[in-house]
This record gives C-alpha cells, sequence and structure tokens, in this order.
C-alpha cells in the first residue's frame, strides 16, 4: 500500500472520534498491555493444559510463537518506522511502528491456537478461529484508532504472525514434534 493510504485513515480516524469509541479502546489498550493481564492470562493457560490434558502439540506451539516473536522484534528494529505523528495520534508508544506488535501478537495466539492439534471438533476449531479472528481485527482497529499505527503496520503484522506461525507449526508437524 502507498504510504498516503497510512496518512489518509490516520486523517480519518482523528477527524471522526467519539468519546465512547475513543474510551473503549483505551481501555482495551490498557488491558493488553498490562503485566497483570499477561500473568492471569498465563495462569489461565497452564490451568487449562493441565485441566484438559493438552500436552500434545505444546512444544510445537510454543517453538512456532518464539520463533515469530524472535523474527519479528529484529524486523521491527531494521525496519524502524515511525509512528503517525503526534497530532494524529491520541496514544502514544514507544518503539518503532511496523510491523505493529499487537497485530503480531494476536494473529500469533489466534493461529497456534487453530493449528493446534488437541481439536476433536471441528466445529469448535472454527469458532475460535473466527472469535479469534475478531479479536485481531479489533486489536488492529483499535490501534489504528487511536493512532498506535499505520494501517500497513497492522495489516504487516496480521500477515507476519499469520505466515510465520502458521509455516512453523506446520514444518514441525512434519518433523513429528509433539
Amino acid at each position: 500500500m502507498h504510504r498516503s493510504v497510512d496518512i489518509e485513515v490516520a486523517r480519518w480516524c482523528a477527524d471522526h472520534r467519539n468519546g465512547t469509541v475513543t474510551d473503549v479502546f483505551r481501555f482495551l489498550e490498557d488491558v493488553g498491555e498490562s503485566t497483570a493481564f499477561f500473568v492471569v492470562a498465563g495462569i489461565v493457560a497452564v490451568i487449562l493444559i493441565l485441566l484438559l490434558r493438552l500436552r500434545t502439540g505444546l512444544a510445537r506451539i510454543l517453538i512456532s510463537m518464539a520463533v515469530t516473536s524472535t523474527a519479528t522484534g529484529w524486523l521491527k528494529e531494521w525496519i524502524d518506522r515511525p509512528r503517525p505523528p503526534y497530532d494524529l495520534a491520541i496514544t502514544h508508544l514507544s518503539g518503532p511502528a511496523m510491523p505493529s506488535s499487537h497485530a503480531i501478537l494476536t494473529s500469533t495466539i489466534v493461529t497456534a491456537l487453530v493449528l493446534a492439534p488437541w481439536w476433536t471438533s471441528q466445529r469448535l476449531r472454527v469458532a475460535v478461529g473466527v472469535l479469534g479472528a475478531a479479536g485481531c481485527l479489533l486489536s488492529g482497529v483499535a490501534m489504528i484508532y487511536l493512532g498506535g499505527h499505520w494501517l500497513t503496520d497492522v495489516l504487516v503484522g496480521w500477515a507476519l504472525g499469520t505466515g510465520i506461525t502458521g509455516g512453523m507449526m506446520l514444518l514441525l508437524k512434519r518433523t513429528r514434534l509433539t
């Protein structure tokens, strides 16, 4: 996409913000970036893994997510793209903008969950995928709306999170890593 698309989308968001949507997106941003959220999510994940005996494929998921995080972290530093200017943003994140870490994280988690080997119901797998995609979309729209990211930062983040994690999950499946 051409950079002018990013500017136009950022300007449109800045011109069309309203109190309720802004409050909801700021709340989601605060929750999603809090240490408490990650601690609670980690504890819930461990409990679910132990209670539901979801150890099959766990190494595959963890390795895939670690590779995605490492690769995209290096890429973010290499691209070193500035964030939207302060006059278009109401949130001010630090570090380079592209690719969006929020988009990478959400799409990585959803991809790993959908491709996990423990599903016995295709309908449940699809439901998790649809709900996860909706969560990814909400997170990405929030970051663009708040001015923390350009549109293309989020699109590239989704593509990388899904592509690298999905590719690693399939590669590790072929090597029979459980």
